[in-house]
């Protein structure tokens, strides 16, 4: 089961040298363990355009799915999976 969160809450993410997630920083700061999956959205280039890379990480906690909005550069949660 997991848990999706509408609207996205914000989190600070620091990456490593490559631009990975290094820790996020959500109700704690965590370092990631692992990058389990990565990948990209760029859609509705016809009405708002979105672009954006797709993380799923593993901490000593929890599994989190996260976002980075390359087009503002902020970083946000969209799920926590069990």
């Amino acid at each position: 089961m997991s848990r999706l969160y509408d609207p996205e809450p914000p989190i600070t993410v620091e990456v490593d040298d490559q631009g990975r997630p290094a820790t996020v920083t959500w109700q704690r700061r965590e370092p990631v363990r692992e990058v389990v999956n990565r990948w990209r959205v760029d859609d509705d280039w016809w009405r708002v355009p979105i672009s954006r890379t797709y993380y799923t990480v593993r901490t000593a906690t929890a599994l989190l799915e996260i976002y980075r909005d390359d087009r503002a550069g902020d970083w946000y949660l969209q799920r926590v999976i069990d």
